[in-house]
């Protein structure tokens, strides 16, 4: 049995951000792999929420630079789910693999509108969540996860990761707003993908 953490998002771009988050879950939890799982359609949780999306195709081959041994870049959602709802991605992961194990990856900067999430009292009661800081405010965590989750206590089910952490403020937002300034993004997202970005003419409008 394998244990898989899954970080789920647009990717639109990816950065080092994610890659952080991705690396460090599975270090410290020592997963077998971290899939990065790109949606397929945007915000799932929040259909009336409209903004501009780059392709599918395009965030997947921008998300696959990041590839290696057990960081694995997904397109399960493209094949299985492309409304991408969380709820039913996770569901079909387990009957699509049943001997693995699978987490999925928030980040805690969700926390405050989880509760909009299609079935999310049937996520934290039923399926594996790692809870991972966008902030420094590790002490305040664990009581604003039991705030979102309305529970008195963590199950075990739950981890709520902080302490010797990286932890990254940098998000896909602040990158394509770079990018329209015409400001350096390569630090950010490494060479490759700035190079694309650029190929493609992303992000100008």
């Amino acid at each position: 049995m394998k244990k898989i953490a899954i970080l789920g998002g647009a990717f639109d771009p990816i950065h080092v951000g994610h890659y952080l988050v991705a690396q460090q879950v599975k270090e410290q939890l020592k997963m077998d792999e971290v899939w990065l799982m790109v949606c397929y359609s945007y915000f799932p949780e929040f259909p009336d929420k409209l903004e501009r999306i780059t392709s599918y195709k395009e965030r997947f081959e921008m998300a696959s630079q990041f590839e290696n041994g057990s960081l694995i870049v997904s397109s399960f959602e493209e094949k299985h789910n492309k409304k991408s709802r969380t709820i039913d991605t996770l569901r079909l992961l387990k009957k699509t693999y049943p001997g693995n194990e699978f987490y999925w990856i928030l980040g805690s900067d969700a926390l405050p509108t989880f509760r909009l999430w299609n079935e999310w009292e049937t996520l934290v009661r039923e399926h594996n969540l790692i809870i991972f800081p966008r902030d420094t405010d590790f002490q305040t965590l664990k009581k604003r996860v039991l705030t979102s989750f309305g529970l008195k206590r963590i199950p075990k089910n739950i981890t709520v990761l902080s302490g010797d952490l990286i932890v990254s403020t940098v998000s896909s937002t602040h990158i394509r707003k770079r990018v329209k300034m015409g400001l350096p993004i390569e630090p950010l997202v490494g060479e490759k993908i700035g190079n694309y970005i650029k190929k493609k003419k992303l992000y100008l409008q």
